[in-house]
């Protein structure tokens, strides 16, 4: 099988990075990572923990239902927005190094691609110049027998 390279490796793009960026900021916000959730085995736990978290700046969840259970009292707080702010630089941060380790392992992918092609088109010049002296060889040792002992004589 020859090995043939396609492409290019990608560069990197700042596009590409603010659309990872968007991506991420927007997974955040829409899912459970912008909240706590809350927990009380009795009401006055709960309401003395939901107090608490509103005392550090969170906000009761609007939209997500609040759990009032036997032992079982919970409701997702909104994290307050420095900490979504913190959290979010931390996610952006990995999301630029995932991007960069991603198109460094492409960029290697490429480098052992092209290795293993020259490697090959090498090997592949090798064997034809092998074949190409074999053949000559071949042709030399042919002619020396027939010039040793020629055709056979038949009398008529």
């Amino acid at each position: 099988m020859t090995i043939s390279i396609q492409g290019a490796p990608r560069k990197f793009e700042q596009a590409e990075l603010d659309r990872r960026e968007a991506a991420w900021r927007s997974m955040y916000h829409t899912t459970l990572h912008c909240k706590e959730l809350v927990r009380g085995e009795i009401p006055y736990l709960f309401l003395q923990a939901v107090s608490k978290k509103t005392e550090e700046g969170y906000i009761l969840d609007g939209i997500l239902p609040i759990r009032i259970e036997a032992m079982n009292y919970s409701a997702y707080m909104i994290k307050p927005q420095d900490v979504q702010d913190r959290e979010i630089e931390q996610l952006i941060g990995k999301v630029k190094d995932d991007y960069v380790i991603e198109l460094q392992a492409e960029l290697e992918e490429y480098k052992k691609l092209l290795k293993a092609q020259l490697l090959e088109s090498d090997a592949l010049k090798e064997q034809k110049k092998l074949d190409i002296a074999k053949s000559k060889r071949l042709a030399e040792i042919e002619a020396e027998v027939e010039n040793c002992f020629g055709e056979l004589q038949i009398p008529e």
